[in-house]
């Protein structure tokens, strides 16, 4: 069963993600900017289909060349748990790919 995460843990996993993220209000922020509106846009499209894998999806703000992504479980009352985290890595990971099209 998902649990919430402690703020010892949400500090611990917090440190092994980018600079990109912060904890912020009881919630995961991933803050990214992009070299031009197209690009950011397909980063928005990439993270979608990375949420759709996951099964779990953040609150995406795009404006011109930023993207702001906001995780939390919704399941557990919008606290953060390792479902959180785990999307977290894997929006790095796929970051990487953005614009190379």
């Amino acid at each position: 069963m998902m649990k919430p995460l402690n703020e010892k843990e949400i500090k611990n996993k917090l440190s092994a993600l980018s600079s990109n993220w912060v904890y912020n209000n009881n919630t995961l922020e991933g803050r990214f900017q992009f070299r031009d509106f197209l690009t950011a846009l397909d980063f928005v499209n990439t993270v979608g289909k990375v949420a759709e894998k996951y099964k779990h999806h953040p609150e995406i703000h795009l404006n011109f060349s930023k993207v702001t992504l906001f995780l939390t479980t919704h399941d557990l009352n919008n606290q953060l748990s390792q479902k959180d985290f785990d999307l977290a890595v894997a929006v790095e990971k796929s970051r990487l790919e953005c614009g190379k099209h």
